[in-house]
């Protein structure tokens, strides 16, 4: 007999990071609404911004979703599922551009527990 799951899901807004780098030609900074700015004024660095989330135990297959505000042109998005409980979304901009990140959201499905 298959157990019952349960639906689940997290959101952190993009100024919400576990860590942010840049170099080069680029930096990352606030906006004015909890988003988070990656910007590139050349091809010259890269800026990259990372989301770490924490999962229930035994949750199954996990996705990922970036909502932008506006234009993201060159923009890459990387997820990775680091352990069982932990899922990591890369965001970087290494390209002539902007990024501006609202938000980060995860979904998975995982046991209720009885």
């Amino acid at each position: 007999m298959l157990a019952p799951k349960q639906y689940g899901g997290q959101t952190k807004l993009g100024i919400t990071t576990a860590s942010r780098s840049d170099s080069g030609s680029c930096s990352v900074y606030p906006g004015l609404l909890g988003d988070l700015v990656l910007r590139c004024d050349s091809s010259s660095g890269s800026a990259t911004a990372q989301y770490l989330f924490t999962l229930p135990k035994k949750a199954g297959s996990v996705s990922a979703q970036v909502n932008f505000l506006g234009l993201h042109r060159g923009t890459q998005v990387d997820t990775k599922r680091c352990s069982k409980t932990q899922f990591r979304v890369t965001v970087t901009q290494d390209s002539t551009g902007r990024a501006d990140i609202e938000s980060v959201m995860i979904e998975y499905y995982y046991p209720t527990t009885s």
